[in-house]
């Protein structure tokens, strides 16, 4: 005769020692923990990639060229201001050869621009085996005392430049050599022409192409269509169907 009162485990409470509930506790904290673990990484990835973009912009600081110089040779409206930072580094040549020719390079500070930095690209364009260095005659050492330098390269605001370069007229555009000055715009130093698509290789074709010219060279035109321009050629104008170069012995 049944008294209505239930044995222990005869319903769907759970209890100690029970098979069925243990499995079911334990797939519940199995899903709870797989939950977390999930929910977790989501955290992560989302932070990560948060991270990622911040860290990307402030790695590239750099402006970009304005399209305006894309289309023409462009003149900003750097203000001159006559005050000029010079190199505080020396650095030695890497390609020796009988005959150095020692050089300061001094930026005008209203351009904005590192005098070491600029100091450290001219250096690396001297030191290229493609370069005047690498014809064996002579090779180029940066100094810092004024009185070892036989040539100085400056980097000037636009107006700056006309004045260094008088009695030439470079219009605010153009860049030249004087005695030994060397005056190099610093729109063209910063914008290029559009005669060129990559900054660093106009750059050191603005250093070899005036050096040239302190070294006594005139200028030069294309040779033939399709070849590589003549580094004392006026690339910064035309290139009369030769291809940019940056280099006097690739053009050879």
């Amino acid at each position: 005769m049944s008294t209505g009162a239930k044995r222990p485990g005869s319903g769907n409470e759970a209890v100690d020692g029970d098979p069925a509930a243990g499995s079911r506790r334990w797939w519940f904290a199995f899903a709870v923990i797989v939950v977390a673990v999930l929910a977790a990484g989501a955290f992560m990835l989302l932070r990560a990639g948060s991270l990622t973009r911040v860290v990307g912009a402030a790695s590239t600081p750099t402006p970009s060229i304005p399209e305006i110089a894309r289309q023409q040779v462009w003149t900003s409206d750097t203000p001159a201001s006559g005050t000029f930072l010079t190199n505080t580094i020396a650095l030695p040549p890497a390609i020796p050869a009988p005959k150095v020719v020692r050089y300061q390079v001094k930026v005008e500070d209203s351009t904005g621009l590192d005098a070491d930095a600029v100091a450290r690209e001219v250096q690396a364009t001297f030191d290229d085996p493609r370069g005047w260095a690498g014809y064996g005659k002579r090779t180029f050492e940066l100094v810092t005392d004024p009185e070892q330098a036989g040539l100085v390269i400056f980097v000037a605001s636009p107006p700056t430049t006309n004045e260094l370069c008088k009695p030439a007229k470079v219009e605010s555009k153009w860049n030249c050599r004087v005695g030994r000055t060397v005056a190099l715009n610093s729109d063209r130093w910063q914008y290029m022409t559009p005669t060129y698509d990559d900054l660093g290789a106009y750059r050191s074709y603005l250093v070899n192409h005036e050096v040239g010219h302190f070294l006594g060279l005139g200028h030069s035109t294309c040779p033939r269509e399709g070849a590589p321009a003549p580094v004392m050629m006026q690339q910064s104008i035309k290139l009369g169907g030769c291809t940019p170069n940056a280099w006097p012995k690739l053009a050879d």
